[in-house]
């Protein structure tokens, strides 16, 4: 138990580090505030209580649905097989309240799985 607590407590802190403001200047002269995402890497995932509640998405549906809202964008990058890397997504969308997600950009090379996963707060799945 004591191991899935600081498992847990791990996830949260790297997720939290991994996402800094960053103020940009426009074009227009006025600055706006967008986030820089910094790859995370992960060596073992556990699931963490109600992960399994976060489902998986197309990113097509999640992004134009009236229901949903995107929360953050993360690059990930992974050694695990594919059960755990979905595994360790789940657990991250959960920590951020995100209860759906969608996957783009993935990549396996060299033993590495690395994809940019996006987590969105849906108040209804109906219809994804």
């Amino acid at each position: 138990m004591l191991k899935f607590k600081l498992c847990a407590i791990t996830a949260a802190a790297t997720l939290v580090s991994a996402c800094q403001p960053l103020v940009v200047a426009t074009a227009n002269g006025s600055a706006g505030l967008q986030t820089q995402a910094n790859t995370l890497t992960v060596n073992e995932a556990y699931p963490i209580k109600g992960s399994e509640k976060v489902s998986v998405h197309a990113y097509s549906y999640l992004r134009v649905s009236p229901h949903c809202s995107r929360t953050v964008a993360i690059s990930f990058r992974s050694l695990l097989a594919y059960p755990q890397t979905l595994i360790a997504l789940r657990n991250r969308a959960m920590i951020t309240g995100a209860n759906a997600l969608a996957i783009t950009d993935w990549n396996e090379q060299s033993g590495y799985t690395t994809l940019s996963a996006h987590f969105f707060d849906c108040h209804s799945k109906k219809g994804l």
